[in-house]
């Protein structure tokens, strides 16, 4: 009897054994499924990523040197450490062809033999990735140094152009930035913060540093003048070079056509204030305030490409010294009416109050911007009245 249950334990022990192996078995594809994903798509994903870095450099290379890429094959191998097959293709259609042009695109594949997928009839991977790099033909309608800041509901509305910010977007609640036209941006650069309540569209954001606007030469400095005593309430300015800081006191101030050289700075005071054809000039650290009725056109009629400011309305050079100054609007009944480029790069414009408004036609370029109100920005039909940060430079567009 004992024989019988020690035979029909060991008869049990061999069944277990049987048991086992079929789970050990399904357990071994499955450890070997997780082979397969940790080790063949661990080496996909590394290679898109090569990839990727691979296509973004050909395209860049071949747009840099537009004229003398051409369609085919690996032209750039400096560029391709890891021998993918790349393809070339120029010219391509630029994605966004108003605010991009001559586009090229590189498109980088390659494919291996995988070390587990095998087991599953999958023998080899192939893997390609494309990308399109071109000029920047965009003009910019705002371009701030540093931060931009809203509250509340206020909103920069940009009807032409895009937004370029070296620092960060911080707005709150419904305040924002809304570029309307089809092709805008914003971007902000040096990966900064992106914290936008209401951006349309998305603010795109780069490591990339923010491009200076293209360096600008001031119309020679003209003869010295005086700020002129008020006649019926009335001053009229005439071209030429303010030494000492100007503060408006008529109730109506006039500039005429040229060239103004404030070496002092400019207070409007909240008179009224209007010129065309009209270059403004502001002393290096010198302040800028302008409120009240302001108008000032950098045009008299016809394109500003021929004139002595070229499309400048008013100019400040960038101050080596890290003095910034304070440009406020605020209060009620202030409308400031900018057409021309304004490049005030150490100016800090903070704008509120209502009804106030704050329109430029062309471009503003400032250190910061802090809008507690609405305002608006376009670029000018007259190309001449726009700053094109990094125009013709070489961007992925795609």
């Amino acid at each position: 009897m004992a024989n019988n249950e020690f035979g029909k334990t060991h008869q049990t022990d061999d069944d277990e054994s049987g048991a086992v192996l079929p789970f050990f078995a399904i357990l071994l594809v499955v450890l070997l499924g997780f082979a397969a994903f940790a080790v063949d798509f661990g080496f996909a994903y590394m290679r898109q990523a090569q990839l990727q870095s691979v296509a973004d450099a050909e395209a860049l290379a071949c747009a840099r040197t537009y004229s003398t890429c051409t369609s085919g094959g690996d032209q750039f191998p400096l560029t391709n450490p890891y021998g993918f097959t790349v393809v070339t293709t120029n010219p391509v259609a630029c994605p966004n062809p108003v605010t991009q042009n001559n586009c090229v695109q590189a498109v980088a594949s390659t494919n291996w033999n995988t070390f587990f997928l095998p087991l599953f009839g999958f023998n080899a991977l192939n893997l390609s990735k494309t990308a399109i790099a071109g000029k920047r033909a965009a003009s910019d309608a705002m371009i701030v140094r540093g931060n931009f800041s809203a509250n509340g509901t206020n909103i920069m509305l940009v009807t032409n152009g895009s937004i370029a910010i070296g620092g960060g977007i911080t707005t709150t609640n419904q305040s924002g930035i809304n570029a309307t036209s089809p092709n805008a941006t914003i971007t902000a650069y040096n990966n900064s913060t992106a914290s936008c309540g209401t951006c349309t569209p998305a603010v795109n954001t780069t490591s990339a540093p923010l491009p200076s606007p293209a360096p600008y030469t001031p119309p020679s400095s003209p003869a010295a003048q005086t700020a002129p005593a008020c006649v019926g309430n009335l001053g009229a300015f005439q071209p030429g070079t303010y030494s000492s800081g100007v503060t408006l006191n008529c109730a109506s101030n006039t500039l005429a056509a040229g060239t103004y050289y404030f070496n002092g700075g400019l207070n409007s005071n909240g008179k009224s204030l209007s010129g065309a054809g009209v270059t403004l000039i502001i002393g290096a650290d010198q302040p800028l305030s302008l409120s009240g009725n302001v108008n000032l056109n950098s045009s008299s009629g016809g394109s500003t490409c021929g004139t002595a400011g070229g499309g400048m309305v008013i100019y400040q050079p960038l101050s080596l010294t890290n003095t910034y100054q304070t440009w406020t609007v605020s209060g009620s009944g202030n409308t400031v009416n900018l057409t021309g480029k304004v490049q005030l790069p150490n100016t800090d414009l903070t704008f509120s109050g209502t009804p106030t408004s704050l329109s430029v036609t062309g471009s503003l370029y400032l250190s910061s911007v802090r809008l507690n109100g609405n305002m608006t920005a376009q670029t000018s039909v007259d190309p001449c009245q726009n700053l094109n940060l990094g125009s013709g430079t070489t961007i992925l567009v795609q």
